[in-house]
Order: structure tokens, then C-alpha cells, then sequence
């Protein structure tokens, strides 16, 4: 075994110690962080469910037929063609 390969029973220096705490302090802010961030997302999710379930319950009531009034006739879809790209010749 290499003299430079440490074993995992070798003792910890002070040093290491402090590594290791300041990695754990490290990960519990981005774990605080990311919560954060999905309970944030969770209310503006809400928020966003709720304005457009309202907006469109406001515009089935601004939509409603009046008086019986039969709806609009579908259009017929369009019998114009598009007209294709041109080939070009190639080079040679």
C-alpha cells in the first residue's frame, strides 16, 4: 500500500474537522434554499391556477350566447396552397 493513500481508520486533524463542518453548513443552506424555492413556486403555481381559472370562468360569461343566437359557422379550411421553396441548382 502507498504511503501516501490514507486508511479510513486515520485519525482526523483539526483541520479536516473543519472542512467537513463547513461542507455541512454549506449543504444545509442550499437544502434551506431549495426549499425555499419550491414553496415559493408551490403559492406562485397556485396563484397562476387560480387567475387563469378565473379568467376563463370571466370569459365563459362574456362568450355566452344571448338570446339563443346560434354560434358562428366553422370556416371551411383554406384552399389556397403555399407555394414551395425554390430548388436551387448545385454548384459543380
Amino acid at each position: 500500500m502507498p504511503a501516501a493513500t490514507r486508511s479510513a481508520s486515520a485519525p482526523r486533524t483539526p483541520a479536516s474537522v473543519t472542512m467537513d463542518e463547513r461542507w455541512q453548513r454549506i449543504l444545509r443552506i442550499m437544502d434551506e434554499a431549495f426549499e425555499d424555492y419550491l414553496s415559493r413556486m408551490a403559492v406562485l403555481r397556485k396563484r397562476v391556477v387560480g387567475d387563469v381559472s378565473r379568467k376563463l370562468s370571466d370569459s365563459a360569461v362574456l362568450n355566452a350566447r344571448r338570446g339563443g343566437q346560434p354560434l358562428p359557422e366553422e370556416r371551411p379550411p383554406s384552399a389556397a396552397r403555399h407555394p414551395r421553396p425554390k430548388r436551387r441548382r448545385p454548384r459543380g
